[in-house]
């Protein structure tokens, strides 16, 4: 199968050369920054889609997420390609995110504005793959789930999606004076739960974790599914069987939750 042919400004086919780590040395050099582009960052922002199908693709970019943030660069354009071909969209626009830790990273919280699908590589590029993270247990999921809950406008969403790919956990609680660091303004303590509540609300419910299984003991993956499942709901989180199964396990997604397949 090809990559994103006409549905996308860039094409990868199977066979392309990788790496010993499973991705190209495309992906490799374009996803190459070593510092934040500071227009990514989130404070005093808000972004806008007035798409049907507004998508959220939020991953995880920190050490333990070995390649799969270059996986999904190299994949990008079959999920584009099938997406247009198969209609499991109409009017898809996409903001990508990158998750790290916002007690750890310098840039733990990057947002990409509204792209047509097929423009994605011009946002993906400009990620930083910072590749560090909390080493405590857990990544800031809940402050890119709250800025999406309050700083994301999509008057005419019919289908948003909301997309998390990571491996660990969260934290429970968004103190205020982390938040107002990050976000700007005024805020107060909230606990994660209400933010994905409300998260979940404003997605009509396509609130979604794909979870890579966490690198250490099977006790400790299972602990980060339970807290996973107690935010999200039990069918809201789905297990990633291998990194190169991003795009089937994302095409998937979409596939069921529109209908377009059982």
């Amino acid at each position: 199968m090809g990559g994103g042919g006409s549905y996308y400004d860039r094409d990868t086919r199977d066979g392309a050369a990788t790496t010993s780590r499973g991705f190209t040395k495309d992906a490799e050099e374009k996803l190459s920054r070593n510092r934040v582009d500071a227009g990514l960052l989130p404070k005093n922002r808000t972004i806008v889609s007035k798409a049907k199908s507004p998508v959220i693709f939020a991953f995880d970019v920190t050490g333990s997420m070995g390649s799969l943030p270059k996986i999904i660069y190299d994949k990008m354009p079959l999920i584009a390609g099938q997406i247009i071909e198969n209609g499991y969209l109409q009017d898809p626009e996409v903001s990508l995110a990158a998750i790290g830790h916002v007690q750890g990273d310098q840039a733990p919280i990057q947002i990409g504005d509204f792209s047509l699908i097929r423009k994605l590589d011009d946002w993906l590029q400009r990620m930083w793959l910072e590749g560090n993270g909390g080493g405590n247990g857990g990544e800031s999921y809940e402050f890119t789930a709250f800025f999406y809950a309050r700083y994301c406008e999509m008057p005419k969403a019919e289908t948003p999606f909301f997309i998390i790919t990571g491996d660990e956990h969260l934290r429970e609680t968004l103190y205020k004076t982390e938040l107002e660091t990050r976000f700007g303004g005024k805020h107060e303590t909230v606990e994660a739960k209400q933010v994905f509540d409300e998260l979940k609300e404003k997605f009509k419910g396509n609130v979604f974790l794909i979870h890579r299984t966490y690198g250490g003991s099977g006790q400790a993956d299972a602990a980060i599914v339970e807290q996973w499942q107690r935010m999200l709901g039990k069918e809201r989180v789905i297990r990633l069987g291998s990194d190169k199964a991003i795009a089937d396990v994302t095409l998937g997604l979409f596939a069921i939750m529109t209908g377009s397949r059982t």
